[in-house]
């Protein structure tokens, strides 16, 4: 969503590190200023942040049903399917990409990295153009509820890298907690 198109909505204002506490997941803010919530439901939360002429950031929570998997191999292979499945390749150029196995949680994880070339960016309400996509996440099976998982995805749109990005992802990503009587 372009910074433009941002500042035409409506959209909640929200605090640096600001705390949304649920029974499924705990979620924390980007802990900066200038963060909007733009969408909530119960498949997660979305937050947006416009750096630029056409240019965001956006954090994300996604919730989703996971099939069962015996292997970390099948869970890697699993995500990779799903992530594959949501990028188009009419829309996106694929750059760079990598993705790996994660036990830092205690829990099935997979780390997910990508830059893409968005050839479909909307950057004003009349206007597309092909920007950068940079994308740092965790998708990882509910410790619980496994027959579900949760992914926090922090990206950065614009036309150039954003040298940032990754410790902010991971700031962000840490804030995004199983709630300690659900592990």
């Amino acid at each position: 969503m372009s910074s433009d198109v941002l500042s035409q909505k409506r959209f909640q204002p929200l605090t640096a590190g600001q705390e949304f506490k649920g029974s499924y997941i705990n979620v924390r803010v980007p802990n900066s200023e200038g963060w909007l919530l733009v969408r909530s439901s119960q498949n997660g939360m979305e937050f947006a942040k416009p750096t630029g002429s056409g240019e965001n950031l956006s954090a994300q929570i996604l919730m989703f049903g996971l099939t069962p998997t015996q292997t970390p191999d099948e869970f890697v292979a699993l995500i990779k399917n799903g992530i594959g499945q949501d990028t188009n390749p009419n829309r996106f150029d694929v750059l760079d990409t990598s993705i790996e196995y994660s036990v830092e949680r205690g829990y099935p994880c997979v780390r997910y990295s990508a830059s893409v070339r968005d050839k479909e960016a909307q950057t004003s309400r009349t206007t597309k153009e092909a920007l950068l996509l940079e994308t740092e996440a965790l998708y990882c099976r509910h410790p619980v509820r496994d027959t579900t998982g949760f992914a926090a995805i922090y990206a950065h749109r614009g036309r150039a890298p954003y040298s940032s990005l990754k410790s902010e992802a991971v700031d962000f990503i840490k804030g995004i907690q199983v709630p300690e009587g659900n592990r």
